[in-house]
């Protein structure tokens, strides 16, 4: 079993010892909207040196897979360089398999969010003033349905995390087998606390979560509009068709979360008291 088989199957002390010691770097691959900002600041403290891969938004010179390409190109030349413990970024799949195979060892984590709510804060951040591209994005996307229709947009979390070839076919059992083959870790946002918790045992100290970064209070209202609308079956059937593959893959893992949650809470009290 892989390790994150093994942690799913509640074999805690098989998953960490399957783990091993530290590994030349730990990659968080970040899924936008699911908390990944806070995870990365706090779990940066713990695993510094950090990186962040991280393009310019505002720079149209190239498509961003081709300057989150050269980003990647400059991250492996820097850690030859000098060896940082942790980096994070809205890397895809191609990305993610260029630095496995520069950085042998590398080990991925990554977290997931139910795909609609994802969706709506996605389609919020994009449109606040908290984005390079906002006045942009409120100019070419003027509604959430608008948004729904990009291809772009189409199970975006798949795209961070398996092989574009899975991602074209659909293919939720191969989707669902990649992430469970190569990743150590993955969490889901609506129960954050228990992973976060998760991942600082790894990191050599359990403790509870405490930044919150990147959280767009100012669209409390329409994210609350968005949100009503979730329970129109019309809507939640154009979310399901645009975004199958996510949803399989959220399904399958909040299943699996389902039923190790308590346990996993009980065996990192007593493997870390206090």
């Amino acid at each position: 079993m892989t390790p994150l088989q093994l942690l799913f199957a509640g074999q805690f002390d098989a998953w960490a010892a399957a783990l091993g010691g530290p590994p030349p770097l730990w990659l968080f691959v970040h899924v936008p909207k699911t908390a990944g900002s806070s995870l990365a600041a706090e779990l940066a403290q713990d695993w510094a040196p950090y990186r962040s891969l991280h393009i310019d938004h505002l720079d149209r010179s190239r498509p961003a897979l081709a300057r989150y390409d050269t980003v990647v190109e400059q991250a492996l030349e820097a850690w030859r360089a000098a060896p940082f413990r942790f980096a994070s970024g809205h890397v895809q799949q191609r990305h993610v398999a260029r630095l496995a195979q520069g950085i042998p060892g590398v080990r991925l984590f990554t977290m997931l969010r139910e795909p609609g709510a994802r969706l709506v804060s996605d389609y919020l951040y994009q449109r606040s003033e908290m984005h390079p591209l906002a006045e942009e994005v409120r100019r070419r996307i003027p509604d959430f349905d608008a948004f729904l229709d990009l291809p772009g947009q189409r199970n975006r979390a798949a795209r961070h995390l398996v092989p574009k070839p899975i991602v074209d076919a659909g293919d939720a059992a191969a989707a669902i087998a990649h992430v469970e083959a190569h990743f150590a870790f993955l969490g889901l946002q609506e129960i954050y606390d228990t992973g976060f918790r998760a991942l600082t045992f790894l990191a050599g100290r359990v403790r509870p979560p405490a930044a919150r970064l990147r959280v767009n209070s100012a669209a409390a209202a329409e994210r609350a509009e968005i949100g009503a609308r979730l329970a129109d079956p019309a809507l939640a059937q154009r979310i399901a068709a645009r975004n199958a593959l996510d949803l399989a893959i959220h399904r399958h893992f909040a299943a699996r979360w389902a039923a190790i949650a308590a346990p996993l809470e009980e065996w990192l009290a007593a493997a870390w008291p206090g």
